[in-house]
């Protein structure tokens, strides 16, 4: 899966990349579910960038007081999931990044690892995106992003990786065209090898609360030790 994502610096130019309109926002180091995530996604003809809350409540659900919604959604079957179905044909979203953490389970402890592009640039994640209409209320959308098998690099870490759409492949996503699987299954391939790069960073981005960047600085001259009240705290 992928639960913290890293929107701070490179991003942008994703953004300007696609033709959508920039938005001002604070550097963010530490993303967490429940919180927003600026995406780019077409609605009505217009490419739109704005900041959605990531956790995927499909339009005919109404979220459970406390609970965050759907944060990643695999791609394997995703056409048999009445969750996802109707968004992975029509409300395709990108989700540009500088990067993203994962945790490696070593016995007792999760040692978290920060992931970002082998060449120092932005990544762009694929997502889905839902509508929900309140009555007496404004419409809610919201966000999820897509995982697949991992890469060499990715499964060093975890059993999932995001779906990285390369820039060939980025516009054709945005479109408001149904995608029926087949080519569905052309845009959320896993990234090649080589793709990423990772290192070992600080345990201190188990607490959500902390955003600051040192938490994408590779970590020196520490030992691992379980982190029970950053747990509790995130």
């Amino acid at each position: 899966m992928c639960g913290r994502v890293t929107q701070f610096s490179r991003w942008t130019e994703i953004v300007r990349s696609l033709g959508a309109p920039e938005v001002s926002a604070p550097p963010r180091h530490n993303i967490s579910p429940g919180t927003p995530l600026i995406a780019v996604r077409r609605e009505q003809g217009r490419l739109l960038t704005e900041p959605l809350p990531w956790g995927f409540t499909p339009a005919w659900a109404a979220p459970e007081p406390g609970e965050t919604g759907h944060v990643n959604a695999r791609v394997e079957g995703i056409f048999e999931k009445p969750t996802f179905r109707d968004a992975a044909r029509l409300r395709r979203c990108l989700v540009p990044v500088d990067g993203y953490f994962e945790w490696k389970t070593e016995g007792r402890l999760k040692l978290p690892y920060y992931f970002k592009a082998a060449d120092g640039g932005p990544l762009a994640f694929a997502g889905l995106w839902s509508l929900q209409v309140v009555p007496g209320g404004a419409p809610r959308r919201s966000l999820c992003l897509l995982t697949v098998a991992p890469n060499r690099e990715a499964a060093e870490v975890h059993s999932r990786m995001p779906v990285l759409l390369p820039p060939a492949l980025r516009a054709d996503w945005l479109a408001e065209r149904p995608l029926e699987p087949a080519e569905f299954a052309r845009f959320v391939a896993t990234a090649p090898d080589r793709t990423l790069a990772l290192h070992r960073v600080s345990a201190d981005v188990n607490r959500a609360g902390v955003d600051t960047p040192h938490l994408v600085e590779p970590l020196r001259g520490s030992m691992d030790q379980p982190d029970f009240l950053g747990d509790l705290l995130g």
